[in-house]
């Protein structure tokens, strides 16, 4: 594993002035907690009043994904598939490398004096620790680490380094000298290649590791009920003639997972079939992630499928020209992923890649303005676009942008898009539509934009 040196003499000093730099948050819950409440007897590796702060800041929860999640009630940290490791407070190498995460979260997304410590601290720790043995703690620890550079311009190679650095490890390891189980290393796996899927969405690069994909559709295309289903929806056939051909394919898929959502929840139901979809001649099983809460983030259901099939697409548009058809074709791919994801997610639902893609869409659509006339783009795609972004968003900020654009665009867009929901549902319904995953999300947002 190649780690990068940082200097890190003095670092009980520089922790020291940076816990005063960083007060805590004024009021109830943020106030100091007393040391020896929590380590009554001395032994953990650093005080952790720093760290029981950032668990508590409104932030902490969007600093997770997809490792691990924070319950809001009693600000415990759970692990998905890793067993709930609950030594993250004595590990010095996990302490750091979650300290790490949450600051950055905590700073807005920007690295500073603190973030800058605790990376060093985490990449001392790490070049004295890999051998032979690593523990799991050591190797979540890189995972977290990843989840960091990833997300900061700056350290974005790294990522990369130690993405192929932690898969050489896991291919050398000695799982029986190890003490840990094959499950467990297979979950770890598991979270290393989710961390390729969100690195490669957050830099635009190709995925790092492969693995095979299953076509989990294959059974539904091939079904008569249900064939109908996979088609590219309407609105985009006017743009599609310059799209890859895998592109079609995956949208279409998305399309028909939309429609067996919207009727396993009683929206809509499909040609001779209930709403659970349980048929005498078949029994279609398609389970999304809110189903598969005790297993974490799942590589083999329907929703992960898209969503690496997304992802690479996206990566292959990296070094295309910022032409018309290409913003097009990139803030799609980016609305579909964000769709995708908003299908289901359950305990471990994210935040940062659903508003990576919002912020995406939002840049693509300020490209529009720059490339292209308004009138040759609005009123279809990009009223969708918009909608999709604006109504998917949990972001304040880009929510509030997004009614900035479409305000920015409304001369364009017929005048009864301003009066009357049904036909706005309409126009919506002719792309991508899930109506119990998008419905009141996107009437929300509508109703926001009237509002201005």
């Amino acid at each position: 594993m190649k780690t990068s040196h940082h200097d890190t003499d003095g670092s009980q000093e520089l922790f020291d002035a940076v816990s005063r730099i960083h007060q805590p948050w004024t009021g109830d819950p943020y106030a100091t907690i007393a040391g020896h409440t929590v380590d009554p007897f001395n032994t953990l590796c650093e005080n952790p009043d720093r760290l029981q702060q950032l668990l508590r800041h409104p932030s902490a929860r969007y600093a997770g994904e997809p490792l691990f999640r924070i319950d809001e009630q009693t600000n415990h940290v759970f692990f998905q598939s890793l067993d709930n490791l609950s030594s993250f407070l004595t590990d010095k190498t996990l302490f750091h490398a979650l300290s790490l995460v949450l600051a950055l979260e905590a700073n807005n997304h920007l690295p500073n004096y603190e973030t800058l410590y605790h990376r060093g601290k985490v990449l001392e720790s790490l070049k004295l620790s890999l051998g032979d043995k690593p523990s799991l703690q050591c190797i979540t620890a890189i995972l977290i680490l990843i989840s960091y550079e990833y997300r900061v311009r700056d350290t974005r190679p790294a990522a990369a380094t130690h993405i192929h650095g932690l898969q050489t490890l896991l291919h050398q390891f000695d799982v029986l000298a190890s003490g840990h189980t094959s499950a467990r290393m297979q979950k770890t796996q598991r979270a290393l290649f989710w961390q390729d899927i969100m690195c490669s969405l957050a830099t635009g690069t190709p995925r790092l590791l492969q693995f095979d994909v299953d076509d989990v559709f294959a059974h539904l295309r091939d079904d008569k009920n249900y064939r109908q289903y996979f088609t590219v929806p309407e609105g985009f056939k006017i743009h599609t003639d310059g799209w890859p051909a895998t592109s079609v394919r995956v949208f279409s898929d998305l399309n028909a997972l939309c429609c067996l959502v919207d009727t396993v929840h009683g929206q809509t139901r499909l040609p001779g079939r209930s709403a659970d979809l349980d048929g005498d001649d078949m029994i279609v099983s398609m389970p999304l992630m809110e189903d598969l809460d005790d297993e974490g983030y799942p590589l083999s259901n329907a929703q992960a499928n898209l969503q690496i099939r997304f992802v690479d697409l996206l990566s292959e548009t990296r070094t295309l020209p910022q032409q018309e058809q290409i913003l097009i074709y990139r803030a799609c791919l980016f609305a579909a992923y964000l769709c995708t994801y908003r299908l289901s997610s359950g305990i471990w639902e994210g935040y940062f890649a659903p508003e990576k893609c919002v912020a995406e869409i939002l840049n693509c659509m300020d490209n529009f303005t720059r490339h292209m006339s308004p009138w040759k783009l609005a009123p279809d795609i990009s009223f969708w676009l918009l909608h999709v972004a604006g109504g998917l968003t949990k972001s304040k900020l880009n929510r509030n942008r997004a009614v900035v654009l479409v305000q920015r665009y409304r001369c364009f867009y017929p005048s009864d898009y301003s009066q009357d929901w049904e036909i706005v549902e309409g126009k919506l319904k002719e792309f991508i539509w899930c109506e119990y995953a998008m419905k009141a999300k996107c009437y929300k947002f509508w109703q926001d934009c009237q509002d201005t």
